[in-house]
């Protein structure tokens, strides 16, 4: 009776214990997980080639600026108020900044402060003081759009009528607004990438008696291509720089402080750490500084969602994205980021950043005031969206601009 129990084959066949239940289960696990890693391959191979696109066309490739697009109507008018009417939700934030341009088909407003704000849940329904900068006031049902850089080409702060200037670069000839001053320093206003000059007539406002060179470089409209065919955020630009600060020291300066706005600061500090010329700069004043640029790609992937099931774009995939992207675009992400030899930099710097910044975060300009408390000076201005800080409050912002240039030139009082 033993003996047949032992010999049955029935019997023998049978797993026991933890090892024959793991056989059991083993091949089909295994097949599992060849499914979800063929799937995931799939996922990581498409998804990163698809965001590897979409950042080429946000991030590299150069197009032409976007027109405007009217679409805040007024609902009515005074000499002293106007009502407008905006979708709600709308950027820039018309009910946020102090201070914003609203620019119609024939002229540009000055809108102050707000009197009255409503909404419906649809629309936001605001009445602001305002000031016409140029051309007639607009007319009910008019059309128009927001313009956080305000001014329009003859700003009535400046202290002479705007010159148009070209400076030499390695490409050619650049050209660049000038506004003559009567000190020996030198301010060159760098703008983001695919702005134009006019967004920093803002920091214009308090630069003072200096002179100032507002620049436009490569790849803006009407000037050289970068020879790539793409933005190169600081890793070529620098060149166009130094071409300008050149300009200013063969017209007589004896020294220049450099002001970015957004990428202007990555082309500015990129100068810094590569030009012979960096001697000569003693500050830099940077506004929503763009000086980590694989974090700000890490930033806006991650306010996005994967089409169709509308999740967020997990980090992994976009590390994928951004390395296919180094291979297509020719991009060194480490290149780009200019807080890794911030050490290198002896020179005071003045920061400005919006805490509701939705392009560049905030964070980076707080690794760089920890990194260099000894330089820099950081003003977070609360609700502020990317180089808007101005807007929110312009008398702070140009309080902070004269007492730096003061400390570093005594002369611009």
């Amino acid at each position: 009776m033993t003996d047949a129990l032992v010999d049955s084959p029935d019997r023998a066949n049978q797993p026991s214990g933890p090892s024959g239940r793991w056989n059991r289960w083993r091949r089909p696990l295994t097949r599992i997980g060849i499914v979800v890693g063929v799937l995931a391959m799939i996922f990581y191979a498409a998804g990163g080639w698809y965001f590897s696109s979409l950042l080429g066309e946000d991030a590299f490739e150069v197009s032409a600026p976007d027109p405007p697009v009217y679409e805040v109507e007024v609902d009515a008018i005074s000499t002293e108020t106007i009502t407008l009417v905006v979708p709600a939700g709308s950027e820039p934030d018309l009910t946020g900044p102090v201070v914003i341009g609203f620019e119609h088909e024939n002229g540009t407003l000055r809108l102050g402060r707000i009197i009255a704000n409503l909404t419906d849940g649809t629309r936001d329904i605001v009445t602001r003081q305002y000031d016409v900068i140029r051309g007639p006031k607009p007319e009910v049902g008019d059309l128009g759009d927001l313009d956080p850089w305000l001014y329009t080409e003859n700003p009535w702060f400046l202290l002479d009528v705007p010159t148009r200037v070209t400076y030499e670069s390695e490409l050619g000839p650049i050209d660049a607004l000038y506004v003559s001053g009567g000190t020996g320093t030198w301010v060159i206003l760098v703008h983001g990438k695919g702005a134009a000059e006019r967004e920093a007539f803002r920091m214009m406002n308090a630069v003072g008696p200096h002179s100032m060179l507002a620049i436009s470089y490569r790849n803006d409209p009407g000037q050289p291509a970068d020879p790539s065919g793409y933005y190169r955020y600081g890793a070529t630009e620098w060149k166009d720089v130094e071409g300008a600060v050149a300009y200013a020291l063969d017209q007589g300066a004896n020294n220049v402080i450099l002001a970015g706005l957004s990428t202007g600061a990555a082309l500015n500090l990129s100068f810094m750490y590569r030009s012979d010329l960096a001697d000569h700069v003693i500050g830099l004043i940077f506004d929503a500084p763009n000086i980590d640029f694989g974090r700000t790609v890490d930033y806006g992937a991650s306010q996005r969602d994967l089409p169709l099931v509308g999740l967020p774009v997990p980090q992994s995939l976009t590390t994928v994205a951004k390395f296919i992207g180094a291979l297509r675009f020719g991009v060194d992400w480490s290149e780009l980021d200019y807080l890794d030899d911030i050490d290198r930099i002896d020179v005071p710097i003045l920061v400005f950043h919006g805490t509701n910044d939705t392009t560049v975060p905030v964070d980076v300009s707080e690794r760089l005031a920890e990194t260099r408390p000894d330089l820099v000076t950081f003003l977070a201005f609360e609700g502020a969206e990317h180089v808007q800080s101005w807007n929110f409050d312009p008398a702070r912002y140009d309080a902070a601009m004269r007492r730096f240039l003061d400390a570093l030139s005594p002369s611009s009082v």
